[in-house]
């Protein structure tokens, strides 16, 4: 199908005339049809020891019609060594439908080259709602703008999703069973009208890639602020009620969307209330604690991270000469997870106390007691911030039992060692209702 549109405007009305001049203003990215990981799960990819290895391949995708295979290990892609599988996913998202990439693999003990034509990613479809592929021009580049509306008439409520660290595409999350999956789904099932914004450079969107040091902070939420204008415009959308759900780091982005963009109420998962620095050094002593380290060694830990840290976010150095420090410095930043030393040394200069104080909404903090990436008491203090401006708008609740990524988990230790775990960890469905019924009882729905 040409068009971004899927499963909706099949009439051309009204409606669906202004949505059509919008859709497909973004050439579609590139799908390679293969799922790849380390040789052995659980272990630290290394291009040595344990290589990124084919584990899927598609049927009917590019890999299949280049010849590759399960068990190939990738060497390199586009020319460039490959040393995680995430280097392999950024260098396919960076290509278009359509590109040609060149690959160096090695099968059975032989080095093996292919070229593989990459086809058109698949667009979501959905039996609840019609999802539309449209943008938002955010600081003179166009970001990749997925909604999801409601099959009947009329204007709904609607919900931004705000998502956490890291460079990645959240195009197909509907189509997931985890992750955002289910509560994407869950929404439309209810009739809200959802929007997802693509992080600059990622999905199909245009702008420096997530990875360099021109993709900040402040250009990410620039993306979110204008998705929030175009959502309030749209005429299926109640203007007087659209909500943020925002995930982990994402609350903290949007303490800098609201003040600049209203909205009805926001709901934090999994997140901070504290800075950004002081959290890193609490997270440091309570996963080195759950991993059983000695206390001794547990002090030390902490003393290291306090020391690059303060680097990093004090003394303003970059990410390549703190990362020269030492191991534990070296560390602290692939935490990060891709996103470049200007984005992280913006997240560590957020007043938490200063952005609450400008914005009176609902918000409803919520923490997974299984959750060992941040902690009960981060949620409470982020609940007391906004209570201590406004008294009475915030709302804590804990999900026992829950992990940071929403799926169950017998412990917070029990998430930290989840890679090596053969146990099922099923989604969270209290906490799909949870969110589903707070957005309900906001938006009178």
């Amino acid at each position: 199908m040409k068009s971004g549109f899927v499963l909706g405007c099949l009439l051309l009305t009204p409606w669906c005339a202004k949505v059509l001049a919008q859709v497909n203003d973004l050439p579609r990215h590139g799908s390679i049809g293969l799922a790849v990981g380390a040789e052995r799960t659980g272990e630290a990819e290394d291009p040595k020891t344990n290589p990124i290895t084919v584990k899927t391949v598609v049927p009917g995708g590019a890999g299949e019609a280049a010849g590759i295979q399960a068990g190939d290990v990738l060497r390199e892609a586009d020319g460039r060594p490959l040393s995680t599988s995430a280097e392999f996913v950024r260098i396919i998202g960076s290509h278009l439908s359509g590109d040609r990439v060149s690959m160096r693999l090695t099968r059975d003990g032989s080095e093996v080259t292919k070229t593989v034509t990459l086809r058109p990613r698949p667009y979501e479809t959905s039996a609840d709602a019609d999802v539309l592929y449209t943008s938002v021009t955010a600081s003179g580049a166009k970001r990749r703008v997925i909604i999801t509306r409601p099959k009947s008439p009329g204007r709904y409520p609607a919900v931004l999703l705000i998502a956490g660290l890291g460079c990645y595409s959240v195009d197909g999350e509907l189509l997931r069973k985890d992750n955002y999956g289910p509560i994407l789904s869950a929404l439309a099932k209810k009739d809200f009208v959802t929007m997802r914004v693509e992080k600059p450079g990622e999905g199909d969107s245009e702008g420096p890639p997530c990875t360099d040091i021109k993709a900040t902070a402040d250009l990410e939420v620039a993306g979110y602020v204008a998705g929030l204008r175009a959502l309030k415009g749209y005429d299926f959308v109640d203007p007087g009620k659209v909500y943020v759900f925002a995930h982990s780091l994402g609350p903290l982005l949007g303490a800098l969307v609201l003040p600049q963009e209203s909205v009805q109420g926001m709901i934090a998962a999994e997140t901070v209330g504290r800075s950004w620095f002081e959290y890193g050094l609490e997270n440091v002593r309570r996963q080195a604690t759950l991993l059983g380290e000695p206390f001794d060694q547990v002090d030390a830990d902490v003393r290291a991270h306090e020391s690059c840290a303060h680097r990093f976010y004090v003394d303003r150095e970059t990410a390549d000469a703190v990362s020269k420090a030492g191991p534990e410095c070296a560390a602290m930043i692939r935490s990060y997870a891709g996103v470049p030393y200007t984005y992280m040394q913006q997240i560590g200069d957020i007043d938490l106390g200063k952005q609450w104080r400008q914005v009176d909404v609902p918000v409803l903090v919520i923490y997974g007691t299984s959750d060992p990436v941040t902690s009960a008491d981060e949620g409470r203090y982020l609940a007391e911030i906004i209570n201590g401006f406004h008294p009475g708008r915030a709302t804590y609740v804990e999900i026992p039992g829950m992990g940071h990524d929403f799926n169950r988990y017998a412990s917070q230790a029990e998430y930290l060692t989840r890679a090596r775990s053969a146990s099922p960890h099923p989604y969270d469905d209290e906490f799909v209702a949870v969110v589903v019924n707070w957005l309900e009882k906001q938006s009178g729905s």
